[in-house]
């Protein structure tokens, strides 16, 4: 059996999601992922993964891509097809293979992408976000657009079947909970050599790194970890951000904001492929998750979280969404945007290296037993074999 996964945008990192959904059920099937191309090619973090089958579509024009999104239904020719995320141009192009061809259409939601909207929404004043709505109708083939959004959403029900990332998503619309799963396998740090590894990136033995790894955006709380870090005064406790899209906007005016408040004592790493992923977090003493409570983070679970369990570093992470029981008894879990219980955790982490380190392990003992790859293949071949 053959299945195709459609992703909105190949070039963003909402291809990393598909991605790991591909990896795992390549293990069964026969897998292709399909989608539109907003950007300067496939995504970069997986362009290089050759196991990987891509059909694309190039998208330019303000009016044009309507038609040329009509093309991706055409590249379909899976027995099954599998939607990631309730957009225009994965969903949308499913529903209508759907209904064209009669194939079953399983969708996935990964994230509350009306939680993105409406905070989003809620910092425009009245007249922009009438603007905003406005030019939303207008090109409703983006991602960033309103109805995009809220139509994916509504119509989420005419799914075969649906799976979710967490429990936010489950409640709101029902299906299976898929996490955001890693090989733990490959993310193993008894491969990894913390010290060769520092030597490469010149980051001195004697320096604690405290690790942010991921996309940087608003939401995900990088200005209270900076904040933190710059109440501890020792040189010796540097800030590693591993992650930045130098093309962001938000990312280069991040880095400048770093820079002046942490000088020195600031390193940053660009976009990096998923197999190098475990090389970086090898260097890390503690990784910081430091998610905000608000409508964009309710329904969303970063998938670093896992990543740093696998390798078995000790976490803090905020109290928001499945966190606190992701992490519970192999982890430390603060309020969002406290920033002196950031700085306290951290320093107490650092200051009792034996008892982070039996927890980290914990952490990594967690993950292969719940959220391994091996575990989420179970789940998403009970689901395909269905349709075999």
């Amino acid at each position: 059996m053959k299945i195709s996964i459609l992703t909105p945008d190949l070039s963003h990192n909402c291809l990393g999601r598909a991605y790991i959904l591909a990896k795992i059920l390549q293990g069964h099937y026969e897998v292709e992922i399909i989608g539109p191309i907003f950007g300067d090619g496939i995504w970069e973090p997986v362009a290089d993964d050759k196991s990987i089958t891509y059909k694309s579509v190039k998208i330019h024009g303000r009016f044009k891509p309507y038609w040329q999104i009509k093309g991706l239904a055409e590249k379909i020719d899976g027995d099954v097809i599998y939607a990631s995320k309730p957009l225009f141009t994965s969903f949308g192009v499913g529903l209508l293979k759907k209904l064209s061809d009669s194939k079953p259409l399983i969708l996935d939601i990964d994230d509350w992408q009306m939680g993105f909207m409406k905070e989003g929404y809620s910092r425009l004043s009245l007249l922009h976000r009438f603007k905003s709505l406005a030019a939303s109708a207008l090109y409703i083939y983006s991602i960033g657009s309103y109805w995009n959004n809220l139509f994916g959403e509504k119509l989420s029900h005419l799914a075969d079947e649906i799976t979710v990332s967490n429990t936010f998503l489950k409640e709101k619309f029902g299906g299976t909970i898929v996490w955001h799963g890693r090989d733990t396998d490959a993310f193993n740090p008894e491969r990894f050599n913390k010290n060769l590894i520092r030597e490469k990136y010149k980051i001195e033995d004697a320096k604690k790194v405290v690790m942010f790894f991921g996309s940087p955006r608003p939401h995900k709380g990088i200005e209270d970890l900076i904040k933190a870090l710059n109440s501890i005064k020792s040189p010796d406790i540097i800030l590693a951000v591993v992650g930045i899209d130098d093309k962001d906007q938000y990312c280069r005016n991040l880095v400048k904001t770093v820079k002046e408040v942490l000088d020195k004592r600031f390193k940053g790493f660009g976009l990096q492929p998923f197999e190098r992923v475990p090389e970086f977090l090898a260097m890390a003493d503690v990784v910081v998750i430091p998610q905000r409570r608000n409508f964009a983070t309710i329904g969303q679970i970063p998938a670093r979280v896992f990543d740093a369990m696998a390798m078995a570093k000790p976490i803090i992470a905020t109290n928001v969404s499945d966190l606190p029981e992701i992490l519970d008894d192999c982890g430390w879990i603060i309020e969002p945007g406290n920033t002196k219980q950031l700085a306290d955790t951290i320093q107490y982490i650092l200051n009792n290296p034996e008892e982070a380190e039996e927890i980290a392990w914990k952490a990594r003992q967690k993950c292969i037993e719940k959220y391994n790859w091996d575990v989420m293949e179970k789940v998403l071949v009970k689901i395909f074999g269905k349709y075999e």
